[in-house]
């Protein structure tokens, strides 16, 4: 089958073309004939967890059809059309097929097209993890989103939407604020900002309850200072490139501030399943149709993947970058 591979080229993450022996479930997993992939940040960081490896394809989100199904799946048949990672099989997305565990799967939404279903999987639950699982978020609470237009970005906004709460964004185009609030975002901040915990207090007097920064260390101290009492910090990203901040203690102990992470280097099987679990009981019934939609930017073809790569790491983007196969 058809496929891409990544290899790093002098520092940079790349997407070259090949071929794979089309894979076979284990029990546990479904076959499926990739119809849409997504791509995702992370798996284009060099040092990062989320490669693929010489033999086996990169990607880890995809919608399709089931061609086969292993001996212990229930619930599942050839001809249903599902969407969910590919984490934790020996597969890749960017392939003409590819492996998903049972308990990735995820049933696609009434009315979705395949390119919508494959952006929902990664960037849905991550913002997921980073709105509910650790942010707790609720209804008329206050939560900040810096970068809010990466795939993350928009979808922890419309999941901040779907429970009632107000949003904040950051981002470095004015056009983008712009565009953001006409699905939803409450207040904009065009950065960088000379003073942005100034100016987060415009829009919220007594602070953050929430923050969701996939942007990293350039504005992680700016954020903690405008966190409110029991306030919450949840790390998704650094795509300013620093990784590294200072972290006021004193702070933090007073305040009572949590800080967490988001990511799936170390997670476990058990935490998968909760949130792919939750995911689909709290907030996959409110995408469809007529309802909440992921923001697709751009559309490539399987052919096309590499330039899907560049155009992305350009953060030119607002939502998902996704490819058709």
């Amino acid at each position: 089958m058809r496929a891409y591979f990544t290899k790093i080229i002098d520092g940079y993450s790349i997407l070259i073309p090949g071929s794979a022996d089309k894979p076979s479930p284990e029990k546990d997993e479904v076959l499926i004939k990739v119809k849409a992939t997504g791509l995702n940040r992370g798996g284009f960081i060099v040092g990062g967890v989320m490669h693929g490896k010489q033999d086996k394809p990169s990607g880890t989100e995809a919608s399709g059809e089931i061609i086969s199904v292993g001996s212990k799946v229930k619930g599942y048949k050839p001809g249903d059309n599902i969407m969910g990672r590919v984490l934790g099989t020996k597969s890749g997305s960017f392939a003409e097929y590819a492996l998903l565990k049972e308990y990735q799967i995820m049933p696609i939404p009434y009315g979705y097209t395949w390119e919508q279903a494959a952006a929902i999987p990664v960037s849905f639950l991550a913002a997921y993890d980073a709105v509910i699982t650790y942010g707790k978020l609720s209804k008329d609470q206050t939560m900040l989103i810096t970068s809010i237009s990466s795939a993350i970005g928009v979808s922890a906004l419309q999941i901040g939407k779907i429970l009632g709460a107000k949003v904040i964004g950051t981002s470095t185009s004015s056009q983008k604020i712009d565009q953001l609030r006409n699905i939803g975002m409450d207040f904009g901040i065009l950065t960088p900002e000379e003073d942005l915990t100034k100016k987060i207090m415009e829009f919220s007097k007594n602070g953050l309850n929430l923050i969701v920064n996939c942007l990293g260390g350039s504005v992680f101290e700016a954020s903690i200072d405008s966190l409110t009492f029991k306030g919450i910090i949840v790390s998704v990203g650094y795509m300013d490139g620093i990784d590294k901040a200072s972290i006021d203690l004193r702070k933090i102990h007073a305040q009572r501030i949590s800080v967490h992470g988001v990511s799936n280097a170390f997670v476990q099987k058990e935490d998968i399943i909760s949130t792919v679990n939750g995911f689909k009981e709290k907030i996959l019934p409110h995408l469809g149709e007529n309802k909440f939609k992921p923001i697709i930017d751009k559309v490539f073809d399987f052919d096309d993947i590499d330039n899907g790569r560049k155009y992305m790491m350009n953060n030119s983007q607002i939502g998902k970058i996704v490819i058709k196969l």
